[in-house]
């Protein structure tokens, strides 16, 4: 079981890639309630700016995104999601 959140719909997507099922279960009354109104509404996921000025324009301290971008970049996102439809 899986929740219906944007974690959860990209976990799902995973495990059924890799022929698993899974079940996904939502407290609220839309999976991907999240996804739709990131980005003021507009499903705004990730950004098409290179690493390095993606990480420049990050406020705060963005060195903590760091590891994780470089192992699953912002560019693999927008990959993942244009092969299931939705970028």
């Amino acid at each position: 079981m899986i929740g219906g959140g944007p974690a959860g719909l990209m976990a799902a997507i995973a495990a059924q890639s890799a022929g698993g099922q899974t079940l996904l279960i939502e407290k609220g009354h839309k999976l991907g309630r999240k996804l739709g109104i990131s980005g003021g509404g507009r499903c705004n996921v990730t950004n098409a700016k290179p690493l390095e000025a993606l990480m420049a324009n990050i406020p705060g301290n963005a060195r903590f995104l760091y590891s994780a971008l470089t192992q699953f970049s912002n560019q693999d996102v927008r990959a993942f999601l244009s092969r299931w439809g939705f970028a």
